[in-house]
């Protein structure tokens, strides 16, 4: 199953955006990575994993940008998940599978009580949004240099 199901499903919608929106949407889950690592040495972990989140779905909205898409306003962040998991496939599952656990943490984080996030689980947020952002940068390059040759 691709991504493009989602579109057809429409769960995703048509976006045209230039490539100059791509790369603020970019920026800014650079800016929200560069907060968690700010806030890591402030003992308010919640805060550190939040922002690693953001990042995260940040990132992944300037993927689903660079290919024209949207989600839909309600459930956007399951959506987002979900398209991630569809793009990338079994190569980056575990990658995509920590962003899901991360997104239920953060829910529960906001809604919840009496969840405390760890400097350890903190600091392992950081790791994987990195990760992760640099992955979506590489496939925002790749798709930039195939509209070149279209």
């Amino acid at each position: 199953m691709t991504w493009k199901i989602l579109l057809k499903d429409k769960i995703l919608r048509e976006k045209k955006v230039s490539i100059k929106e791509v790369d603020g949407v970019l920026a800014k889950a650079r800016k929200s990575l560069k907060a968690s690592e700010i806030l890591t040495n402030n003992g308010i972990e919640e805060s550190v994993f939040k922002e690693a989140y953001d990042a995260m779905i940040l990132a992944s909205r300037a993927l689903m940008f660079a290919l024209g898409v949207r989600p839909r306003t309600v459930g956007s962040h399951f959506t987002t998940i979900r398209f991630c998991e569809l793009y990338f496939g079994k190569e980056y599952k575990l990658l995509v599978e920590k962003f899901r656990k991360m997104k239920r943490k953060r829910n529960y984080l906001i809604y919840g009580i009496g969840m405390m996030i760890s400097k350890t689980e903190a600091e392992n947020s950081i790791r994987t949004a990195k990760e992760f952002i640099k992955t979506i940068e590489a496939e925002v390059s790749a798709i930039r240099k195939q509209k070149k040759l279209i």
